[in-house]
């Protein structure tokens, strides 16, 4: 199988860490994973992301992707949560560029508007379309649809309209 052509997509999140994988050859796109790395909402941040990193290290040396794409900051709905969000995506981040792993962000009114056409998509629309779009239904947690949504519209989006963040922080 040519890993040259697998696309990432990370929901970050410090409870529900969403982890997509496609496989694009052409304009013929794969499922190739879909999941999310929990950690228990009421440990302490630490404690959750000693959970998550080891587990997204190894979801990235397994797969051995080349792009990965991020969803982008948004406003949370409090400093806390933006706060551990922000940690979570250096966590990203720091593994990405740690194995010269290209990273794209890409706004979720984006990835809901290229995969469904609506960029005030509901989650159940997102995972719904997700799955036709890849042939397949997808019964999985909507973080981990969304991760999915997030590299499919990375596999979308002209390469050269595409926002690398190494060339750009």
């Amino acid at each position: 199988m040519n890993k040259d052509n697998f696309i990432v997509g990370i929901d970050p999140g410090s409870h529900n860490f969403g982890f997509g994988c496609i496989q694009k050859a052409g304009n013929d796109l794969k499922l190739i994973t879909a999941q999310v790395i929990q950690a228990p909402a009421k440990q302490p941040l630490y404690e959750r992301l000693k959970i998550i990193t080891p587990k997204f290290h190894a979801l990235l040396d397994q797969i051995q992707p080349k792009e990965v794409a991020l969803e982008d900051v948004f406003f949370a709905k409090n400093a806390k949560s933006a706060f551990q969000l922000g940690i979570v995506r250096g966590v990203v981040f720091a593994a990405c560029l740690e194995r010269d792993i290209k990273i794209f962000e890409y706004a979720p009114t984006q990835v809901k508007s290229t995969v469904t056409g609506y960029g005030r998509a509901d989650k159940a629309q997102v995972q719904k379309m997700v799955g036709l779009l890849l042939g397949t239904e997808l019964n999985t947690a909507y973080d981990a649809s969304d991760a999915v949504a997030i590299a499919i519209c990375h596999a979308s989006i002209n390469r050269f309209l595409a926002r690398e963040v190494q060339k750009t922080c």
